[in-house]
């Protein structure tokens, strides 16, 4: 049961702020802070509706999620694949959660894993492999470097 609902914060949290910065062209820190603004003081107000356990947890999870939702469109342009990810998150994060207390950036470090694991599978399909990253490199170093 708390999985589901995990899985759920995170796939509303991770599709709602991507939505609002590719439609309603909000920045992505804007998107984040609104929507986790929200949510917290909907618990912070309503702390009876669910299970403390839960709501304790939704607020963590969805901010979390809202950090998984700031990937920029020009890295992926999938809601499956920003679904993918935030399913990730939500997995990473139930079973890690004891281990990150006291640990600066545990959401953010939990979302960068989820979208590392989803982005990085593209080249893991790909029949180039490890060269189609080195190829952009090395066409990045080879660039003559401008002098103002």
């Amino acid at each position: 049961m708390e999985l589901l609902v995990l899985i759920i914060t995170a796939l509303t949290g991770t599709w709602i702020t991507y939505y609002s910065c590719t439609r309603w062209s909000w920045s992505a820190v804007r998107s984040s802070a609104t929507w986790s603004m929200i949510v917290a003081l909907f618990f912070r107000f309503f702390p009876d509706l669910f299970p403390a356990e839960l709501t304790r947890l939704i607020p963590v999870a969805f901010i979390g999620a809202t950090f998984v939702g700031m990937v920029s469109a020009r890295q992926t342009t999938s809601y499956l694949g920003i679904g993918l990810a935030a399913l990730i998150y939500s997995v990473i994060l139930l079973h890690t959660s004891a281990y990150f207390q006291g640990y600066g950036g545990a959401l953010g470090t939990t979302a960068c894993v989820a979208l590392l694991v989803v982005l990085s599978s593209r080249y893991l399909r790909s029949d180039k492999k490890a060269y189609v990253g080195t190829r952009k490199i090395w066409k990045h170093l080879k660039k003559p470097v401008r002098r103002s």
